[in-house]
């Protein structure tokens, strides 16, 4: 898979990062299954639509899922205050319960600035908000042009694999295309490519529908809380430059080099980590190892910083 083959190359060579297998080993030890189990699927439950709606609506959301640090939306689910991208995703869902037109691409390149910000952040801030905007529009206009509005005409254009539709949308979408460089050689992430597919498998199932098939083909989707639960852990080290960067909230540009080599070595640590569970007989996939480091890099002993990169890839 592309994006194993590129960024191992990365990391091999990496001047700013590494990696500790003997923390990997200390955590694979530790790390119960229990843990490890897929949990907070209930916003994607609370989704309205049929099975073609809510994968229109789940490309939407994840076409627009990247950059939530600094000022963050803030929105109130069934009693329950969430920030972020919850914040934005609960509210999307929202704004399409109350209004349909959400779940047609039309509606998104034809939707205002005052509509746009009233669906995604009613309340708080979302940073990079000309973009969503421009995205939204753009990713409305290719859905309609190359699948007729309907976003299941491209999973059934893969046959529902996982791995197939990330590389369609890495393909076919601009916004999608997460290609970044280490000297002088392409290295491939498709964060929100991969995302968007185990997004839409998930609310699928949560709809009672069948998921896509292949997600164990999928890699981590290299962001920027993964690195910061791999160095909270002692997976990933950094050079003491690169350190005193993250700390002080020195923006990383995107596509600079520690920038780069910080989203290789986390794919390749949750590939690492899987490996070594799957030694000791535990086989769990990269997006589920994925999924557990997303949600403890929340936790309040997570001292360290997260890196700060302003990019609509992540």
């Amino acid at each position: 898979m592309i994006v194993l083959e590129t960024t191992g190359p990365v990391v091999s060579a990496a001047e700013h990062v590494r990696l500790s297998p003997a923390a990997i080993d200390r955590w694979a030890e530790s790390v119960s299954w229990d843990e490890l189990r897929p949990t907070g699927h209930s916003l994607l439950a609370d989704l309205p639509g049929d099975r073609e709606q809510l994968a229109n609506l789940v490309l939407l959301i994840d076409a627009l899922n990247f950059c939530f640090w600094g000022p963050q939306p803030v929105h109130s689910a069934s009693g329950v205050e969430h920030r972020g991208f919850n914040a934005m995703l609960a509210a999307l869902g929202e704004a399409a319960r109350n209004d349909r037109r959400w779940f047609d691409p039309r509606f998104w390149c034809e939707a205002t600035h005052a509509e746009y910000r009233a669906a995604l952040c009613p309340r708080g801030e979302l940073p990079m908000m000309h973009e969503r905007e421009r995205i939204g529009r753009e990713t409305g206009a290719l859905l309609i042009d190359r699948f007729d509005g309907q976003f299941v005409e491209a999973v059934d254009s893969v046959n529902s694999r996982a791995w197939d539709l990330a590389a369609l949308l890495l393909c076919s979408f601009d916004s999608f295309r997460d290609v970044s460089e280490h000297r002088s050689r392409p290295v491939f992430f498709a964060k929100r490519a991969q995302i968007t597919a185990i997004d839409l498998s998930m609310t699928w199932v949560e709809h009672g529908y069948e998921p896509l098939a292949g997600l164990e083909q999928l890699s981590a989707f290299a962001d920027y809380r993964l690195p910061q639960a791999l160095r909270h852990l002692g997976i990933l080290e950094v050079s003491e430059s690169l350190g005193a960067a993250i700390e002080s909230g020195v923006e990383l540009s995107a596509g600079e080099e520690p920038e780069v080599e910080l989203r290789a070595a986390t794919v390749v640590a949750v590939e690492r980590m899987k490996d070594t569970l799957s030694r000791r007989g535990l086989a769990v996939p990269a997006w589920q190892i994925d999924w557990y480091l997303w949600s403890h890099s929340h936790d309040a002993d997570v001292r360290v910083a997260h890196h700060r990169t302003r990019t609509i890839f992540y």
